[in-house]
């Protein structure tokens, strides 16, 4: 939160040059202070998650992340919410693809999966629910991004179930492996239901629907 609200402080003239700049401000400054944590720690890298799986996760926590992204973008237009859609919309596919598939989802899970959960105890019970409610409460700051107060509560909610997935394949896994590939599929659900949703209605209605 402390690294959202400072990147709100950097002046409009330096973000506005692309749409994803505030977020590439805001998950640098995460990434950074994760990163330096980990090396004032003088930890191996390697307790922090940078490590292969312990054991096998035999996918499960992927189709978690699949099922989760889609049943939250799939409320969000069936309900006809003024969610995430707009701001997307201008990253365009390559940018959603880079940005919130791959960049959002390792830079999030180093924060709040390799640093944190490590810091609060790794694979014990209290981390993992720790690192859960971070990951949710990471995600209030779209109170500030123009989306209806609705659309934000169904976010929160179902990204807290994934924060609890991926803190859980962490702490069985020893690994950010699993994590990460649980966000990224969480992301790609999402997008996914937002396509489906996007061909079903132009066949029910002939028009495209309103973003």
């Amino acid at each position: 939160m402390v690294a959202f609200f400072a990147s709100w402080a950097v002046p409009d003239s330096v973000t506005a040059q692309a749409p994803w700049a505030r977020q590439a401000l805001t998950q640098g400054l995460m990434l950074a202070v994760a990163l330096g944590a980990m090396a004032a720690s003088k930890r191996p890298l390697a307790e922090f998650g940078f490590r292969r799986p312990a054991t096998a996760s035999k996918g499960h926590f992927k189709l978690w992340g699949l099922v989760l992204g889609a049943l939250s973008s799939g409320a969000i237009l069936a309900l006809g919410l003024r969610g995430m859609g707009a701001r997307l919309a201008a990253y365009g596919l390559p940018g959603i693809v880079l940005w919130i598939w791959v960049v959002s989802s390792i830079v999030e899970e180093i924060f709040c999966r390799g640093w944190f959960q490590t810091l609060a105890g790794a694979d014990t019970r209290a981390a993992i629910l720790w690192s859960t409610a971070l990951f949710g409460a990471l995600h209030l700051g779209l109170l500030f991004g123009n989306v209806e107060i609705t659309a934000v509560a169904i976010i929160v909610v179902s990204v807290t179930v994934l924060g609890y997935v991926c803190a859980t394949a962490r702490a069985r896994t020893g690994s950010l492996r699993p994590a990460i590939a649980a966000h990224m599929m969480f992301n790609v659900g999402g997008f996914l239901a937002g396509v489906i949703y996007t061909i079903a209605y132009r066949i029910a209605t002939g028009h495209l629907p309103s973003v």
